[in-house]
């Protein structure tokens, strides 16, 4: 049921773009079905196999399915895919396990041999250990995702969502204190408060995701005081646009950057912008810009401040610009539609985005 829900629901704002809302929706709704291995248990409660195979199944599937429900979600949110490989071995390693659990409880009359148990549970707890450390391994990265997020970095503020990201890193250390002693302790009505207890958390955990995190910024109340102007087609008054490049001014040169290697990443950041017009890619963040470069993030972002006063306040006037531009270009479109075309995420994306760059405009 809960697996049908989030693969079904999906809130009418994100209907046209499931994977920008819900980057993990294919994975929450696959992590949903794992526990239907656990039917042998359910149906033969006394089967000493079966309670083997609930002894393995939360070491290895829960700390596995927290590491990849946060790579997948936060991973394609940063757009570097860079822990594929590492999920797919985790992948082969769990359920090859888990598999070789449910065949010998499904097995008629089967009956484990005490030198086979003790190689089963050595290998849940080997490779548990193995999970353990993989979702300690995504909340150290999702740790430094939220370390390293400012608008210095992202043209779209909505595209980390910072806060849900703080929220989710205590889960594997809950997780961990609930599960481990359940090897420790063999005991089935332990396993059983703790399953109850998963439960629980599954159902405040399901309700939390219904609503697209990406939704939720700073800057939400910004739109309800741009109300009565959402028909505005004015064009950005000479005066302001004067004053945002007069504030983009470079600055002193950093010590740190040879001039040489200044003059590149300049050149490298006019391309991006300029011929291939990468602000037009809603998601476009610093280091696509810096692969464009070919030069560290740091270095880009520092040349940024100094020439164009920050990546963030400088991608989003070329898209004011290309959406003022797009309407005079092409007289019969619609201006969400041109807002669309210049990069923003959405109308509301565009106003609360002009108020803070051109505030006496709106």
């Amino acid at each position: 049921m809960f697996a049908a829900i989030r693969w079904f629901h999906v809130c009418p704002p994100a209907k046209e773009h499931k994977d920008y809302y819900y980057p993990a929706r294919r994975t929450v709704s696959m992590s949903y079905l794992t526990p239907v291995v656990l039917l042998p248990y359910m149906l033969h409660p006394q089967n000493h196999e079966a309670w083997l195979l609930v002894k393995g199944f939360l070491p290895l599937v829960n700390f596995y399915v927290c590491a990849v429900q946060m790579f997948t979600y936060f991973d394609q949110m940063k757009g570097w895919h860079r822990w594929r490989e590492m999920g797919h071995l985790a992948t082969v390693l769990v359920f090859g396990v888990v598999a070789l659990l449910l065949a010998v409880a499904l097995w008629p009359d089967y009956r484990v041999t005490i030198g086979m148990e003790k190689v089963l549970m050595g290998t849940i707890i080997g490779i548990g250990l193995l999970m353990t450390l993989y979702s300690l391994l995504a909340v150290w990265q999702v740790w430094q995702w939220i370390r390293e997020f400012n608008t210095d970095n992202y043209s779209n503020p909505d595209d980390f969502p910072k806060s849900y990201a703080q929220h989710v890193l205590l889960v594997p250390a809950v997780q961990a204190v609930l599960i481990w002693p359940i090897l420790a302790l063999n005991s089935q009505s332990y396993a059983a408060a703790v399953h109850l207890l998963l439960s629980v958390f599954n159902v405040a955990f399901l309700i939390s995701i219904l609503s697209p995190k990406r939704e939720e910024d700073p800057f939400s109340q910004m739109l309800k005081e741009t109300e009565g102007i959402q028909q505005d087609t004015t064009p950005l008054p000479t005066a302001a646009v004067s004053i945002s490049e007069n504030r983009h001014k470079p600055k002193a040169k950093p010590r740190e950057i040879p001039e040489q290697t200044r003059q590149k990443i300049i050149n490298g950041i006019e391309n991006a912008l300029t011929r291939q017009q990468l602000f037009l890619n809603p998601h476009l963040a610093l280091n696509d810009v810096a692969e464009v470069c070919g030069y560290g993030q740091t270095y880009v972002s520092k040349v940024f401040k100094e020439k164009y006063g920050g990546f963030y306040d400088h991608i989003n006037m070329l898209r004011l610009r290309y959406t003022d531009d797009y309407l005079h270009q092409h007289p019969g479109v619609t201006k969400e539609e041109a807002i669309i075309k210049a990069g923003f995420a959405d109308r509301t994306a565009y106003y609360r985005i002009k108020k803070h760059l051109i505030p006496d405009d709106v």
